[in-house]
């Protein structure tokens, strides 16, 4: 019953991971910190689209054209979330000067939750396309 809860966490680990790594990664280097979080948004979302496809929600391969309109609508769909990301980022780090790190770590909890109703119930349902 909760297999598919599980895997999707487990993945979201790995993309999260990614996602706040680059984050740091780029803030280390001196790059500005939305720079660094739209770059780990990018590589985060190619990490969930294809472990969301296969891994968790078992979405079948039906076409080279399926797939590319579902990354689209996927990509679509976390350009809302990016923009959520932005937001609490913005606030957490210019706004309230809070630790980049701790910040973005709440930041990807928030949009994780977000991210895991839209993918499973508008991205990878059945009746899509």
């Amino acid at each position: 019953k909760y297999k598919s809860f599980i895997v999707y966490v487990f993945w979201g680990g790995v993309a999260t991971v990614v996602n706040i790594g680059t984050f740091m990664f780029a803030i280390k280097v001196g790059w500005h910190y939305q720079t660094g979080n739209i770059l780990g948004w990018f590589l985060a979302v190619l990490v969930t689209y294809f472990s969301n496809k296969f891994l968790v929600f078992s979405s079948p391969y039906r076409s080279a054209v399926y797939l590319l309109r579902e990354l689209f609508s996927f990509f679509v769909v976390r350009i809302f979330a990016l923009i959520l990301d932005m937001l609490i980022i913005w606030l957490g780090i210019k706004i309230l000067n809070y630790n980049s790190f701790l910040v973005k770590v709440f930041d990807n909890a928030v949009v994780g939750i977000a991210n895991y109703v839209v993918s499973r119930w508008f991205i990878f349902d059945e009746g899509n396309f």
